[in-house]
């Protein structure tokens, strides 16, 4: 009966979640393909969940195809003889993107998926608990790996640990910080790091230009400024945000750089202005989720990062390359989000608080480089603990413990 309670429970958030973010004329196709979906359901599973299986069945998830779950994905496929993994797409887009790269990928609630959704042990997620699909049953351990360490506030609630299985952080640091301000249960969380860091730790022995080929930027000798804002943000922080951002793209092509916009997939952008400013510019690429999942790639070729309070700048540290941060308003980080992973003042960079002190910024580092590698890599090694490119190897050595429960 409780078992009960909660599947209802947890039907309810999911339609709600639809109501919150679907558009109204989706809504009835949803509704009959989630009728489907459970009814298929229902029969299938009695007759799978009969069977033995040799190989663990692997389920990776996020809301797009990248993050920790698509590089332990990666990582997994090189074990045949003892993983079966496939990836869950939330979307269309990830759909496509993991089929392009010869994936085993379903829509999450698909009906073609449901035969390994009941067969699959280990669900490696890095968001909600919605990153996998419905089941009515509790056979499968869920390996929460998250999405980005920063200073952005969290609101981790009980039900988060208690739900996961194991909890994969990125260092000690995080681990205690877990324990200290959501009173998370310590047997739960491992200390692996990032699996999307190996990526990037491999990602830099490879040439820049290389990489720039790839991503389709052909002017591979010129310098690359990474623009990734948060969504709160949206484009630009003060004053007109449109007319300043331009103002960044002409300073950008008088000093002959390649200015590559990475948006966060929730940002409110007027797209009209956006691709009108864009078209003015040939050394401006807007390279978003949708066009780029790779983070970690676009990481790797950027010589200066400028950001605000997004975690992409605790990850940019591997590299030792400068960054810009853009200040609003000390307090957001934790006034409106809650209680931080990492504090605040964890930034190592020219901050700036208003126009003009960004291109006074932007001149010192292009100028000088990076006056603050020393305190860039301390900072490493307290959030991301010893980035060796075995990250993903420990959390296969989570999941061989969580097998032998």
């Amino acid at each position: 009966m409780i078992q009960a309670t909660k599947k209802i429970g947890i039907l309810k958030k999911r339609l709600n979640w639809i109501l919150e973010n679907r558009k109204p004329i989706e809504i009835p196709y949803i509704v009959i393909q989630r009728i489907l979906y459970i009814i298929s359901l229902i029969i299938v599973q009695k007759i799978l969940l009969k069977k033995r299986q040799k190989k663990i069945v692997v389920g990776c998830s996020s809301n797009y195809y990248t993050g920790n779950p698509r590089s332990m994905l990666e990582y997994l496929q090189h074990f045949p003889e003892k993983f079966e993994v496939y990836w869950i797409a939330k979307n269309l887009h990830s759909l496509k993107e993991a089929k392009r790269e010869n994936r085993r990928v379903f829509c999450i609630n698909s009906i073609l998926g449901i035969p390994y959704f009941l067969r699959t042990k280990v669900w490696i997620i890095s968001h909600t608990f919605g990153d996998i699909p419905i089941l009515f049953h509790d056979n499968y351990k869920i390996l929460h790996t998250w999405h980005g360490i920063g200073p952005k506030g969290i609101t981790h609630i009980k039900e988060d640990y208690e739900k996961s299985d194991a909890w994969c952080v990125a260092s000690e640091f995080s681990k205690q910080r877990h324990i200290k301000l959501w009173n998370a249960p310590p047997e739960k969380l491992f200390v692996t790091g990032f699996a999307r860091m190996d990526k990037l730790h491999n990602y830099l022995k490879i040439p820049k230009e290389k990489l720039l080929r790839e991503i389709g930027i052909k002017n591979s000798t010129k310098k690359v400024i990474l623009y990734a804002p948060t969504y709160d943000v949206g484009l630009w922080p003060w004053e007109n945000c449109y007319e300043e951002f331009e103002k960044f793209c002409k300073f950008c092509k008088e000093k002959n750089l390649i200015l590559i916009l990475r948006l966060h997939q929730y940002a409110k952008i007027d797209k009209r202005k956006l691709n009108k400013i864009l078209k003015k510019y040939p050394n401006v690429y807007l390279l978003d989720m949708l066009k780029l999942p790779d983070t970690m790639k676009l990481i790797a070729v950027s010589d200066i990062l400028v950001t605000d309070w997004s975690s992409i700048y605790t990850e940019l540290f591997l590299t030792k390359r400068p960054i810009i941060y853009l200040e609003v308003n000390k307090e957001y980080f934790t006034q409106e989000r809650g209680k931080s992973e990492i504090p605040p003042d964890f930034r190592a960079g020219e901050i700036t608080h208003n126009n003009k002190e960004f291109f006074e910024a932007l001149k010192i580092v292009l100028e000088k480089g990076n006056r603050f590698k020393e305190e860039q890599e301390r900072l490493l090694k307290i959030i991301h603990g010893n980035v060796d490119g075995q990250s993903s190897k420990r959390v296969v050595e989570v999941i061989d413990k969580l097998m032998k429960k």
